[in-house]
Protein backbone atom coordinates (compact mmCIF):
# COMPACT_ATOMS: atom_id res chain seq x y z
CA UNK A 1 0.00 0.00 0.00
CA UNK A 2 1.46 3.56 -0.57
CA UNK A 3 -0.09 6.91 -0.54
CA UNK A 4 -0.19 9.07 -3.27
CA UNK A 5 -0.75 12.47 -2.51
CA UNK A 6 -1.60 14.95 -5.38
CA UNK A 7 -1.26 18.72 -5.77
CA UNK A 8 -2.74 21.05 -7.54
CA UNK A 9 0.56 22.96 -8.90
CA UNK A 10 -1.91 26.05 -9.82
CA UNK A 11 -2.22 27.70 -6.07
CA UNK A 12 1.77 28.53 -6.40
CA UNK A 13 2.24 28.13 -3.15
CA UNK A 14 5.68 28.72 -1.20
CA UNK A 15 7.46 25.63 -0.55
CA UNK A 16 6.88 25.24 3.22
CA UNK A 17 3.03 25.59 3.55
CA UNK A 18 2.84 23.38 0.38
CA UNK A 19 5.67 20.82 2.72
CA UNK A 20 2.48 21.50 5.42
CA UNK A 21 -0.23 21.06 3.60
CA UNK A 22 1.13 17.79 2.21
CA UNK A 23 2.11 16.59 6.08
CA UNK A 24 -1.16 17.39 7.13
CA UNK A 25 -3.06 15.07 3.57
CA UNK A 26 -0.57 12.24 4.33
CA UNK A 27 -1.41 12.16 8.34
CA UNK A 28 -5.24 12.53 7.60
CA UNK A 29 -5.28 10.19 5.50
CA UNK A 30 -3.65 7.54 7.79
CA UNK A 31 -6.16 9.28 10.38
CA UNK A 32 -9.29 7.71 8.23
CA UNK A 33 -7.77 4.37 7.03
CA UNK A 34 -8.94 1.41 9.21
CA UNK A 35 -7.11 0.10 11.47
CA UNK A 36 -5.66 -3.23 9.40
CA UNK A 37 -4.61 -0.15 6.46
CA UNK A 38 -2.67 1.63 9.15
CA UNK A 39 -1.08 -1.18 10.43
CA UNK A 40 0.05 -2.69 7.11
CA UNK A 41 1.04 1.19 5.73
CA UNK A 42 3.01 1.16 9.33
CA UNK A 43 5.13 -2.23 8.78
CA UNK A 44 5.87 -1.21 5.08
CA UNK A 45 7.66 1.83 5.94
CA UNK A 46 5.32 4.36 5.32
CA UNK A 47 5.78 4.54 1.52
CA UNK A 48 4.23 7.66 -0.30
CA UNK A 49 4.87 9.51 -3.57
CA UNK A 50 3.67 13.38 -4.14
CA UNK A 51 2.54 14.34 -7.70
CA UNK A 52 1.30 17.70 -8.90
CA UNK A 53 -1.12 18.50 -11.58
CA UNK A 54 -1.18 21.86 -13.03
CA UNK A 55 -4.57 22.52 -12.63
CA UNK A 56 -7.99 22.04 -10.47
CA UNK A 57 -9.59 20.43 -13.53
CA UNK A 58 -6.94 18.09 -13.80
CA UNK A 59 -7.34 17.18 -10.43
CA UNK A 60 -10.58 16.82 -10.27
CA UNK A 61 -10.07 14.51 -13.60
CA UNK A 62 -7.29 12.05 -11.55
CA UNK A 63 -9.77 11.71 -9.02
CA UNK A 64 -12.45 10.26 -11.02
CA UNK A 65 -9.90 7.82 -12.29
CA UNK A 66 -8.92 7.02 -9.06
CA UNK A 67 -12.01 6.03 -7.78
CA UNK A 68 -12.95 4.47 -10.97
CA UNK A 69 -10.30 2.02 -10.07
CA UNK A 70 -11.51 1.63 -6.51
CA UNK A 71 -9.31 3.49 -4.83
CA UNK A 72 -10.08 5.23 -1.79
CA UNK A 73 -9.44 8.99 -1.45
CA UNK A 74 -10.43 12.13 -0.78
CA UNK A 75 -10.04 16.55 -1.20
CA UNK A 76 -8.40 18.07 1.00
CA UNK A 77 -8.65 22.01 1.37
CA UNK A 78 -6.46 24.07 2.72
CA UNK A 79 -7.32 26.77 5.63
CA UNK A 80 -8.04 30.29 5.15
CA UNK A 81 -5.10 31.06 6.81
CA UNK A 82 -3.01 29.08 5.04
CA UNK A 83 -3.97 29.91 1.50
CA UNK A 84 -5.95 33.57 0.92
CA UNK A 85 -6.86 32.44 -2.30
CA UNK A 86 -10.56 31.13 -1.86
CA UNK A 87 -11.68 27.90 -0.84
CA UNK A 88 -9.87 25.77 -3.52
CA UNK A 89 -8.77 22.14 -3.86
CA UNK A 90 -5.00 21.89 -2.82
CA UNK A 91 -4.76 18.44 -3.06
CA UNK A 92 -6.21 14.77 -3.08
CA UNK A 93 -4.84 11.78 -1.77
CA UNK A 94 -5.18 8.81 -2.89
CA UNK A 95 -4.63 5.32 -0.68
Amino acid sequence: MKQAIVVNNALKLPKGKLAAQVAHAAVGAFLEADEPAQTAWLEEGMPKVVLKVETEEDLLHLQARAEGFGARGGRFHPTSSTCKRGRRRLVYRIV
